[in-house]
């Protein structure tokens, strides 16, 4: 239970409004829209919860930290808090590492997509029809594979 005293009139008037909480015309939508950078960070208003939200993900695990707007002194102060906090956990997550891609000849038969789909580092595809049957689209599949391996 909060404590209260009496004061004297004069003390009270003597004292200025308290500042707002949130920033005057501060629309949240507007302030997102002219980041550079919006990943990771959500904007929560629902009744009785005035936040920004920021979130990193890394080896498959979200860190999560919520910037209340009354903690924070408004609606631009928790969004500032929040982009800091994001950025400085990304530092210390470090850059994402690169998924090594598969290198695989798959068989492509659907209705007037018959032949070979190589995957490598981009796909390509080659058809039956261009490359003399099955045998002949499958070994030029192969060769395109070596090739892009070779360099």
């Amino acid at each position: 239970m909060p404590n209260f005293r009496k004061i004297s009139p004069h003390e009270a008037a003597t004292w200025s409004p308290p500042s707002s909480p949130t920033l005057p015309n501060a629309d949240p939508a507007a302030l997102l829209a002219n980041l550079p950078d919006r990943r990771g960070l959500t904007r929560i208003d629902i009744a009785g919860e005035h936040a920004w939200r920021a979130r990193v993900y890394t080896r498959s695990i979200e860190l999560h930290r919520q910037f209340a707007d009354s903690l924070h002194g408004g609606t631009m102060a928790a969004l500032q808090a929040a982009i800091a906090w994001r950025d400085h956990m990304r530092k210390l997550a470090g850059p994402r590492p690169k998924k090594p891609r598969r290198w695989y000849i798959a068989r492509a038969d659907y209705e007037r997509l018959n032949g070979w789909l190589a995957y490598a580092d981009r796909r390509r595809y080659f058809s039956d029809a261009k490359y003399g049957g099955r045998g002949g689209a499958r070994e030029a599949a192969e060769e395109w594979m070596q090739e892009r391996a070779a360099g």
